[in-house]
């Protein structure tokens, strides 16, 4: 009796310090809806990687410490471009295989992704004869962990990938003040790294002031005006383009390619994913947290809180990036 009376006080004294651990990751999340609506307030129209938010902080504890880090969700590729019911979605899905092939990963999942959201697609017999069986979603994902149910995605894979994706409303478009050089390379196939360091070098302390800043850059209008080009010629040559093809640019790859569309990009941000660790000692406590900040009211709404995550997310190492550990200390939370 002594001995279950024992036990009982250890699980009861386990809960608690796990219950006050939890409740100091609430109050973080608080804190970091407060930054994030002063930062709004301070100025709504511009959201960069040199602002405050955008540095991961440690704060004391009594006891204890308590970790913070907060990224721009908007600043990684969104995987549901590739889902039916998005613009611009053909160049999507080359620019999200020009990422894969960046990181070294499979150029096959890309398409593998988008038909996994499109109905269309009729992906049901490839996964109802797996074991155990399942269904494809056919919708847009609502949290990056789904892509692990994807055919060709394992954990290191998608360890590889999961930096520089997110899960965020079709209409979310890129912050090219945020974005990592990786990602900016991926926009499009001539688009090489070290062009695209040199856009991120150009943001300077702060920031782009609009799109058109970003897309008259040497390193980016011979895109912009190759595309404006090409929609010239497309509108000259629409009808006889279909006539003959029975398919229009929309529905094909490789009039996607390298076609650019100014409503794809933002210099500001509504989506912010935080990390959020508490350390108690022998007790600590995580989560991740997915912050809809409207660009209205400053108004803070939560997505998702997933306390099963033990890490912040990292850019997995691309060489001659940012996130090359030659060019880069390595510090960070872990």
């Amino acid at each position: 009796m002594i001995d279950r009376q024992a036990s009982d006080i250890q699980r009861s004294g386990t809960m608690l310090a796990l219950q006050q651990a939890r409740a100091y990751v609430t109050g973080a999340e608080s804190a970091v809806k407060t930054g994030l609506y002063l930062d709004w307030e301070s100025n709504p129209d511009i959201d960069h990687a040199a602002e405050e938010w955008n540095q991961e902080r440690m704060f004391p504890l009594s006891p204890g410490t308590a970790y913070i880090s907060i990224k721009d969700a908007q600043g990684r590729f969104n995987l549901n471009w590739l889902s039916k019911g998005a613009n611009n979605r053909e160049v999507q899905k080359v620019r999200f295989r020009n990422l894969l092939n960046e990181l070294g990963l499979d150029v096959a999942l890309a398409d593998l992704t988008a038909r996994w959201m499109d109905e269309e697609s009729q992906e049901d017999d490839r996964y109802q004869s797996m074991e155990p069986p399942y269904r494809a979603a056919y919708r847009v994902c609502s949290h990056t962990s789904e892509m692990m149910l994807i055919e060709g995605f394992d954990a290191q894979t998608y360890r590889s990938l999961e930096g520089y994706i997110a899960c965020l409303p079709v209409a979310a478009q890129l912050n090219v003040n945020t974005a990592s050089a990786v990602v900016l390379s991926a926009l499009d196939d001539e688009l090489s790294l070290s062009s695209a360091q040199a856009i991120v070098a150009a943001r300077g302390e702060e920031g782009f002031a609009d799109v058109g800043t970003f897309w008259s850059l040497p390193e980016v209008e011979p895109f912009t005006r190759r595309s404006a080009n090409r929609g010239s010629n497309r509108d000259n040559n629409n009808d006889s383009n279909d006539n003959e093809s029975g398919n229009n640019d929309e529905n094909d790859e490789s009039a996607a390619t390298g076609r650019w569309d100014e409503t794809d990009f933002s210099v500001k941000s509504e989506y912010f994913e935080s990390f959020i660790r508490v350390d108690l000692g022998d007790r600590i406590a995580t989560a991740e947290v997915l912050i809809h900040r409207s660009p209205g009211s400053g108004k803070m709404n939560t997505l998702y809180r997933d306390y099963s995550r033990r890490e912040v997310r990292h850019e997995s190492p691309v060489a001659g990036s940012n996130t090359d550990p030659a060019l880069n200390d390595g510090s960070g939370l872990n």
